[in-house]
């Protein structure tokens, strides 16, 4: 079988690359970026370089398609924001192969800030009180502007998010074609989950606290934890939407345990490092059987149980009321507080999970006593990094050329680094043609 990844610039596709193959798939990649993070990995038979679907929509599809139908795709699994446009393009792209998205509009109402807080009327985590800016009128009904949170209805990484401003920048102007919105600002804990779904059942599932962050943008080091709360509001969106593909989730807890969710990113975020393999390969089917540990080891450090890796299910087993594996990876076999059969400790045993480099980069996170160097030094110790792997040893070197391209873009397109590296593929509600 063959499986081609979109957006494999990230380190979940890189991830999913390794799961693919290391469970018998032939896995391809494309991205409109020349030197992704999957095309240094052996995991990947082969790497296409496609154009960008923000500044060529027709383009990138007419691309995607011969790449299907030259390498002979069963699958195509978009992992990033590249998504929209395929989900847009889904009806073309399935006369060749296997789409694995929803429609087009539910991403898009997923993706949009405030669509999504009406998803969450009436289930059991809500969104903060939040209000559509469309005018300066609205502002002024607002009142103190240091009770809200302001972000723009499509954003990413915490993009332009205004965080209990004392004050709002002159200029500031939401409008129709701009529109923003106001959260109520709350303080607490930041918890982000991650889910794969088909036809309205999760798969996999993973949750953490982002433990060390760039600013108010991404993380870079996931600790694994476990909220039921979590777990149902999860179900419960998926459920209702009959929804297939990514959804991720970011939340915000209180001292007293209330949890907020706050925003939904349709498309794979980083929990899926902690999902389970058996999990994350049920919805394609195919190989029930395990691939012996020595083969999946190549590109899976961590087994999905002792001797061996169970990929996936017999196709049709989707909607058999086995339940599926879906402990995070590494956990199967033994018990851990991490699974919901034992909610009493939230926290769970599992390996935090890092991106490596982002990690050395700053041991002086929580300053530059001794003890703030050995809390990073344990940290580091105890995590798992994402990028590198004994058998696929060449991502980490090679990962290089993808920094510096994103480092010349960053130049080139006069924006910041975080910007450059997903502004070829990101969509901002603009018509698809």
């Amino acid at each position: 079988m063959n499986v081609l990844l979109t957006g494999c610039r990230s380190y979940t596709a890189l991830d999913l690359a390794r799961r693919f193959r290391a469970c018998g798939w032939n896995v391809f990649a494309a991205d409109s970026v020349k030197f992704p993070v999957c095309r240094g990995s052996r995991a990947v038979k082969k790497f296409f370089h496609i154009p960008s679907p923000r500044e060529g929509y027709r383009e990138f599809i007419d691309a995607l398609s011969a790449v299907i139908r030259t390498a002979g795709i069963d699958l195509l699994l978009p992992t990033s924001e590249e998504i929209f446009y395929i989900a847009h393009g889904r009806e073309e792209l399935a006369r060749y192969c296997r789409v694995f998205c929803d429609d087009f509009d539910v991403l898009k109402s997923l993706h949009n800030k405030w669509t999504f807080s009406l998803h969450t009327e009436g289930k059991s985590v809500k969104t903060p009180a939040t209000k559509l800016l469309t005018s300066a009128a609205r502002l002024e009904e607002l009142g103190d502007p240091s009770a809200f949170a302001f972000k723009p209805v499509y954003s990413r990484f915490a993009s332009e998010a205004l965080l209990a401003p004392s004050r709002l920048p002159a200029g500031f102007a939401p409008s129709v074609e701009r529109p923003w919105i106001a959260q109520r600002y709350v303080r607490g804990r930041e918890l982000c989950s991650y889910h794969l779904a088909a036809d309205g059942k999760i798969t996999a599932s993973g949750s953490y606290e982002p433990l060390y962050r760039l600013g108010q943008a991404s993380g870079y080091y996931f600790k694994p934890v476990h909220r039921e709360k979590i777990d149902s509001f999860a179900a419960e969106l998926v459920r209702k939407l009959d929804f297939t593909g990514h959804v991720a989730f970011d939340y915000i807890e209180e001292k007293d345990g209330t949890l907020h969710v706050l925003e939904c990113n349709p498309r794979a975020t980083s929990g899926l490092h902690l999902a389970g393999t058996a999990g994350l390969m049920k919805p394609f089917g195919g190989m029930r059987e395990a691939v012996p540990e020595t083969t999946a080891e190549k590109f899976l450090e961590e087994g999905a149980a002792p001797g061996a890796v169970y990929c996936g299910w017999k196709p049709g087993e989707l909607s058999s009321h086995h339940a599926p594996d879906n402990r995070p990876a590494g956990s199967a076999g033994r018990a851990s507080p991490s699974n919901p059969a034992n909610p009493a400790n939230p926290e769970s045993a599992e390996a935090p999970r890092m991106i490596g480099y982002a990690m050395l980069g700053n041991p002086f996170y929580h300053g530059f006593g001794l003890s703030g160097i050995a809390r990073w030094l344990s940290d580091f110790r105890s995590g798992r990094d994402v990028l590198f792997s004994r058998e696929d040893p060449w991502v980490p070197l090679l990962h290089g050329g993808s920094l510096a391209e994103t480092v010349f873009d960053s130049l080139r397109k006069r924006v910041a680094f975080k910007d450059a590296a997903t502004a070829d593929i990101e969509w901002d509600g603009e018509d698809l043609k």
